[in-house]
């Protein structure tokens, strides 16, 4: 790519030739004479090779400006020797030259066999410096043909980047007074051209770097800021390469820049396809492919051939000159500007080649045009031609950034406008706001005062209704218990009545005196023992029973205490039993075959509860059993068997209590509500919805535990109460 720099450049310098002098001319002759095509070369190494009789037709054509990696026999030994003819018009005899050289390695300088100079660089270690430039005292007496013979070597070093342009040497021909100005200034406007468009491109991107991370949703900012990143990093490369001093440094630095001139390609061609809001389709990614395989042929084998060198960047220019004018044709301002960049090019080349014929032209006719004004105009050219493309796509973002800023300004002052008409209606809000406020104030604590009346009569309602469901509870137990009571209290009588019949046939025998059986007067005795038994048996029953309802009916001191799980799930299920059929509860019918089945697991410890609180919530679950079952026993025909089903066990440091019934089942809509207070499946009147809310707080409050539930419609119910066993 740097190579096809120095090459518009010089197609720009050829315009002014005819800009010298008439002697300036006539060298520019013999400079031609060192001309490529003239050279003969011969690796190896003899110093027969300086005589000019030396017949070296059989030598190749090979020029020392070709690079040295391209130069297979030289690279492979290290050393050859280069041949030139020369000679010069007749005007030029006898007048001062200097020969300039400028190489890599070191060489010796022939003229007809006579050694003219040694070019050997300051060091010649791997790590010393290998580039020399020298000037050489010229000058041939006669217009005879005269033979320039170059003895050439240099130390191979391993090389990063197979397509090294570094040649052995140039060799030009100038007048003595300006061979040592010109060879500083073409040193100095080609660094600096590099130098130049390096600060330009890294500034530029710099500035687009700063543009995105300031509004990162500008994507086009990402792209043109790593491509001039890019381009700038090339050409600061590019100038460091002529300051490298071994092959190897040279070789790395020129891949580095490569590998990011190719990418600043390619990366121009992402920001024109964003920028005019293109899809990149197979031309980008072919394009993109064909430079990819370009840069990696000169990485790994070397030059390209002749007929594809440059394709690559040729198409990607195209390409760019294609979308470009697709975007011209859409008619929109902003998508003009890449191909107005292009136009500037154009002109910018047009107007440069203008000048410089006009100054050749006046230098005919006026005499000599210092050649510094033709290097400037040069170099204007260049550098306007280059930054043609990447300022066009710049300044578009300008034009953006300075509408959005225009558009910005406007509606900052509609916006001032709208506020200050906000700040006047404002002000008017205030003033009713002000009045009103007052009056809502007093709204407000009038409501207050209702609702604070309104809360206190709901939680007065809600103690009633709670001590109702306790009361409706409490009830149902002493329906239990009264039934409960009443057989051993029967069990009691007939004992009784029975044991006073015996007493009174034993008086009887008693009376006899003579006839007296002491056998039946036995057996009467054993009776009656045993009936006092069955007396004492059931009257204990019937105490027990009376305990307990008093320890239910007292209020409850929530002190927990050892309690037989079992015993307590098997009594309250009998009290729920008995007490709902003896209360005459419709669900509950008497005429109804209930079927109560247990299974009480026999590894349960002695677990601390509060008795009462969790009869309550058995008793709760139990009733709730046996409604469910009655209400699906009146829909159901006679094969139905009502079953209410209670089970306990020990899993691991929890124990569980399981009452199941296979009454009509729980909605799935309304099963995630049945724990909230009030919340009731019952019809109205039945039910307060307060004894499953109260069930949970026990359980999950009280004690510790969890209360779930499972239902299928139609199939069953499931109570869970889970507790935890201390450690």
């Amino acid at each position: 790519m740097h190579r096809l720099l120095l090459i518009f450049l010089g197609l720009l310098s050829t315009s002014f030739v005819g800009a010298q002098s008439v002697d300036s001319a006539e060298t520019i002759r013999v400079m031609q004479q060192l001309a490529d095509n003239y050279w003969r070369f011969q690796a190896g190494d003899s110093l027969a090779w300086a005589d000019p009789t030396y017949d070296d037709r059989a030598w190749e054509l090979t020029s020392p400006a070709e690079p040295l990696i391209e130069n297979k026999a030289l690279w492979a030994s290290g050393r050859g020797w280069f041949r030139l003819p020369v000679k010069v018009e007749k005007r030029l005899v006898g007048q001062d030259f200097q020969l300039v050289i400028e190489q890599y390695g070191s060489s010796e300088v022939y003229l007809d066999g006579r050694r003219l100079a040694v070019l050997q660089p300051p060091g010649t270690d791997s790590a010393g410096s290998q580039r020399i430039a020298q000037l050489i005292p010229f000058r041939l007496t006669d217009t005879s043909r005269h033979l320039l013979a170059v003895r050439y070597w240099f130390p191979r070093q391993p090389v990063y980047y197979a397509n090294v342009d570094i040649n052995p040497f140039k060799m030009q021909l100038e007048k003595r007074s300006e061979a040592g100005q010109n060879l500083i200034l073409s040193h100095r406007w080609i660094a600096g051209l590099d130098y130049s468009l390096a600060g330009i491109f890294l500034l530029l991107g710099l500035l687009h770097s700063l543009f995105y991370r300031a509004n990162a949703a500008q994507r086009i900012n990402w792209w043109l800021g790593l491509m001039m990143l890019a381009f700038g990093a090339f050409f600061l490369l590019n100038g460091l390469s002529a300051l490298s001093n071994t092959l190897q440094l040279y070789s790395l630095i020129v891949l580095v820049a490569n590998l990011l001139g190719y990418a600043g390609l390619a990366l121009l061609l992402t920001a024109v396809y964003h920028y005019l809001n293109r899809r990149r389709g197979k031309v980008y990614w072919l394009i993109s492919c064909l430079l990819l395989v370009d840069v990696m042929y000169q990485i790994v084998i070397g030059p390209l051939p002749e007929p594809v060198a440059g394709v690559a960047i040729a198409a990607s220019l195209i390409e760019y000159v294609r979308v470009s004018w697709l975007g011209k044709r859409r008619g929109d301002v902003d998508a003009r500007l890449p191909w107005n960049s292009l136009r500037i090019i154009f002109f910018v080349v047009l107007v440069g080649f203008v000048i410089l014929i006009v100054l050749a032209f006046l230098s005919v006719v006026l005499g000599d045009v210092d050649s510094l004004v033709l290097m400037s105009i040069t170099t204007v050219t260049v550098l306007i031609a280059l930054l043609a493309i990447p300022l066009g796509l710049s300044l578009s973002l300008v034009r953006d950034y300075a509408r959005t800023y225009q558009s910005l300004r406007q509606k900052l002052r509609e916006v001032e406008d709208l506020s200050a008409r906000t700040i006047a209606q404002e002000q008017e809000k205030q003033h009713l706001l002000a009045v009103q406020n007052e009056t809502l104030e007093q709204q407000v604590a009038e409501r207050t005062a209702a609702l604070q009346q309104s809360l206190a009569d709901l939680r007065a309602t809600q103690a009633q209704l709670i001590q109702r469901e306790k009361l409706a509870s409490l009830g149902e137990l002493t329906a239990g218990i009264a039934h409960e009571i009443q057989n051993p209290l029967n069990f009691v009588n007939n004992f009784a009545e029975v044991s006073l019949e015996l007493v009174q046939e034993l008086d009887e025998e008693h009376e006899k005196e003579a006839e007296r059986d002491h056998d039946l007067e036995r057996d009467l005795l054993t009776d009656l023992q045993q009936n006092l038994a069955k007396i004492g048996e059931h009257g204990h029953r019937a105490a027990n029973i009376v305990r307990g309802m008093l320890e239910h009916s007292r209020v409850g001191t929530g002190q927990k205490q050892p309690t037989d799980l079992n015993a307590l799930v098997d009594e309250y299920l009998r009290l729920s039993y008995h007490g709902l059929r003896r209360a005459g509860d419709p669900a509950t019918d008497k005429t109804v075959n209930y079927t109560l089945l247990t299974d009480l697991a026999g590894d349960l410890p002695s677990y601390s509860v509060v008795p009462q609180d969790i009869g309550r919530v058995l008793l709760n679950l139990f009733n709730n059993a046996f409604y469910a079952v009655g209400e699906r026993q009146k829909q159901e025909t006679a094969a139905y068997q009502p079953t209410v089903s209670v089970r306990t066990q020990r899993l691991g440091d929890r124990l569980s209590i399981q009452i199941r019934d296979n009454g009509s089942g729980i909605p799935a809509a309304v099963i995630g509500k049945i724990f909230q207070p009030f919340f009731t499946t019952k019809p109205t009147g039945q039910g307060t919805g307060l004894g499953l809310s109260i069930s949970y707080d026990i359980i999950t409050n009280g004690h510790g535990g969890t209360l779930t539930v499972q239902s299928e419609p139609g199939q069953f119910t499931e109570f869970t109460i889970t507790l935890p066993i201390p450690a």
